[in-house]
């Protein structure tokens, strides 16, 4: 008479399985909680021309380099550790790249551009850099 259940092998095998694709999703996680940790960097920049247009919209000439949303910033949030805006906004070009670096010593950029047509920021994905 046969026992039913499985062998040590094919036990095995499953657990094998089993950290294998456990290892993927972790992976994969990782890569998620980076990306939305590197999201925040879309609030400083689109934060940053929406001040620009602000100040534009008042005077066209004005001097926009010094705006205190648009200065580079260290430890700013408790994911980003530094904050660099280049180039600033202008009242000529309502626009804005931000590169930041994550707390585990990642690159990231964004950057945020004035639509004239939609009068919205529109801001790209994070992409590490």
């Amino acid at each position: 008479m046969r026992k039913k259940g499985f062998t040590l092998v094919e036990l095995m095998v499953v657990i094998a399985i089993i950290a294998i694709l456990a290892a993927i999703a972790l992976t994969a996680y990782r890569s998620y909680i980076r990306k939305a940790q590197a999201k925040e960097l879309m609030t400083f920049a689109r934060a940053c021309v929406q001040e620009a247009m602000a100040q534009c919209a008042s005077d066209p000439g004005a001097d926009t380099s010094k705006l205190d949303s648009c200065k580079d910033v260290t430890n700013p949030t408790r994911y980003i550790s530094s904050i660099s805006f280049d180039p600033k906004p202008t009242c000529n070009d309502l626009s804005t790249t931000v590169k930041g670096t994550l707390t585990d010593n990642t690159n990231w950029q964004v950057t945020c551009n004035y639509n004239s047509t939609t009068q919205d920021v529109v801001c790209t994905p994070p992409t590490r850099q």
